[in-house]
């Protein structure tokens, strides 16, 4: 079984090289590829979150909107796919060894995976995860049109757009600024954000 396991992440990996696009921004690299399997595993994580949803914790309350819902591993194990799938191509990408994490990390109460679930009219302001990880990404679950892109920003540059589109994996830097712009659909925009190591793991993620 395990076997199996590994052979069809391994077929997984040269499908997405396939779809992989590379871009450069303020002398950082950016990554973007749909997943194969996002079809399934939307579906999947959907499912598993609306169903937790009454066990969440949340974090960032800004503008009257949490911004990060955390749940257990245990409540959404369709997540792990994703991430060790990410953790994969991004130690091809940036060439660094790389731990795809769960649990909470160091002295943190929460998983480093969570879910950002944008109302009509909701952003998510500009920020980084520098002291947090190595690299981040976002998996996008549902995202109706008009519904906000992601942008990085980086001062003195005019800021670079990728637009979000469901089924995409989208992985940068830890360090590099970014966030979403306004929700103009009238629907609910949901995306898997999460962090990505390199050794030491940080005491504060």
């Amino acid at each position: 079984m395990r076997d199996c396991l590994i052979d069809f992440r391994k077929n997984l990996i040269m499908k997405i090289h396939s779809n992989l696009e590379r871009f450069s921004y303020a002398g950082r690299e950016i990554v973007r590829f749909q997943l194969p399997t996002a079809e399934i595993l939307t579906d999947l994580i959907l499912t598993q979150l609306n169903d937790s949803l009454p066990e969440s914790t949340h974090s960032h309350l800004i503008n009257g909107r949490w911004e990060n819902t955390y749940l257990s591993i245990e409540r959404v194990p369709a997540v792990r796919e994703v991430i060790i799938a990410a953790r994969n191509i991004a130690v091809e990408v940036y060439g660094n060894p790389l731990l795809a994490l769960f649990d909470p990390v160091g002295d943190s109460s929460r998983p480093p995976f969570w879910f950002n679930l944008a109302e009509p009219r909701e952003i998510t302001g500009v920020h980084d995860h520098v002291h947090q990880a190595c690299i981040s990404g976002v998996f996008y679950l549902r995202v109706p049109p008009k519904s906000g892109n992601l942008f990085f920003r980086e001062e003195g540059k005019e800021d670079f757009v990728l637009e979000s589109i469901m089924g995409n994996i989208v992985l940068f830097p830890s360090s590099l600024r970014h966030g979403v712009m306004e929700n103009r659909s009238e629907d609910i925009r949901i995306s898997l954000a999460f962090n990505i190591f390199s050794l030491p793991i940080p005491a504060f993620a």
